[in-house]
């Protein structure tokens, strides 16, 4: 193989699976999260990016606390946790009935934002009901 067509084809190869391209500096963003100025015991945070060519992040909230890796810039944040209603049974009649709790304008209709940055990697919500 001559070595001008290696090199035409190694740069052909890392531009198609995208060697070069830097976007955005992932971080890890750490927070408390409270709905009614108590802590969720354990639910789920997403940041979506503005960048709509970039996927959410997802993480788990346990006893009020989150972490999770975040693509840098702005970000809508849905907020969503659910629990047990005791005495309620679910549709069937016969299963325990669960509930999610957070209202819609913290999660699928969520005005909630955080601007992910170096230096600003503590978001804390306080969602009043």
């Amino acid at each position: 193989m001559r070595p001008w067509f290696a090199v035409a084809l190694l740069v052909a190869l890392c531009a198609a699976a995208g060697c070069g391209k830097s976007g955005p500096k992932t971080i890890e963003v750490t927070g408390t999260v409270k709905y009614d100025g108590k802590e969720i015991p354990d639910g789920d945070i997403r940041f979506i990016p503005e960048d709509k060519s970039i996927g959410p992040e997802e993480g788990k909230i346990k006893d009020g606390k989150y972490a999770v890796k975040v693509r840098e810039g702005k970000n809508k944040v849905e907020i969503s946790a659910s629990r047990l209603v005791p005495g309620k049974k679910g549709p069937m009649g016969t299963e325990d009935f669960i509930e999610s709790y957070i209202p819609e304008k913290y999660n699928t209709k969520s005005t909630l934002s955080a601007d992910v940055a170096s230096g600003k990697t503590e978001h804390n919500f306080d969602l009043p009901k």
